[in-house]
């Protein structure tokens, strides 16, 4: 099951989809047409056993430091009945995907306001065309 950005703004999958980690999680984000093409974020909250509940897209004007200037910015995607973890894929064609000194310091921010919010933030996932990489190598 694929969440089509121009149909959707979110997907709450009817089939469980397990995101074991970061390769399992842009495996699957690959089944978005475009992904990785365009400037977009996308909020991935998952369930016990990493399972995703929810999938938002969030558009192509949000950027990594939203999450950081307005720390509750995702919780009004949060599936009601909650999730246990999140996770952020954010694509960036022709930035590349090595994370800078800013996005390692707003990545410790946005963990630390998520866990004040009980949604802990498992990894930001920087993505360009079909590169990316992991901000914190999360596994299951």
């Amino acid at each position: 099951m694929s969440l089509d950005p121009d149909r959707a703004l979110g997907l709450d999958p009817t089939e469980r989809i397990m995101l074991t980690g970061p390769e399992a999680t842009i495996d699957w984000a690959r089944s978005i047409p475009d992904f990785g093409w365009y400037a977009e974020v996308y909020a991935l909250f998952l369930g016990d056993g990493h399972v995703l509940l929810r999938a938002a897209w969030l558009g192509s004007a949000t950027t990594l430091d939203d999450f950081a200037t307005w720390p509750d910015f995702a919780l009004g995607y949060t599936p009601a009945a909650g999730a246990a973890a999140l996770v952020l894929l954010v694509c960036r064609p022709g930035e590349g995907t090595g994370p800078s000194p800013d996005d390692l310091a707003v990545y410790d921010l946005i963990r630390v306001a998520q866990a004040a919010h009980d949604l802990p933030l498992l990894d930001v996932l920087l993505v360009d065309g079909l590169g990316w990489s992991s901000l914190a190598g999360w596994t299951a």
